[in-house]
């Protein structure tokens, strides 16, 4: 009988050993969870800000292009007016200036072939 008594004594034992280890599996197992997640929470911030960052700087973007355009609009009416008026992009003075520098550099051109 003591024997037998020995045998249960060691199979107790055995077993609340087993139950330890599988615990202490569990337990790593969850602390490894933890500290994946914790990980994937900061990533996930950081993530979220980035996205933020971009968001303002697609809005800043958008609203220099829609600027430009408007700017773009007002000069190309300011250019079909002075067009329609009989008025050129540029002066009189411009003008004369442009034609004697063409034929400066068709001269150049010219000596050069």
């Amino acid at each position: 009988m003591p024997e037998q008594l020995f045998d249960t004594e060691m199979a107790d034992k055995k077993d609340l050993k087993r139950l330890e280890d599988a615990l202490q599996l569990l337990w790593e197992k969850a602390r490894r969870v933890s500290d994946v997640m914790i990980q994937l929470k900061a990533e996930n911030k950081e993530l979220r800000s980035r996205i933020s960052g971009l968001e303002l700087k697609e809005r800043h973007s958008a609203e220099e292009i829609q600027r430009r355009q408007n700017e773009l609009n007002e000069i190309r009416e300011e250019l079909a007016k002075a067009q329609s008026n009989g008025s050129s992009l540029f002066s009189k003075e411009e003008l004369e200036v442009i034609r004697l520098r063409l034929k400066e550099l068709i001269g150049k051109i010219n000596s050069r072939i």
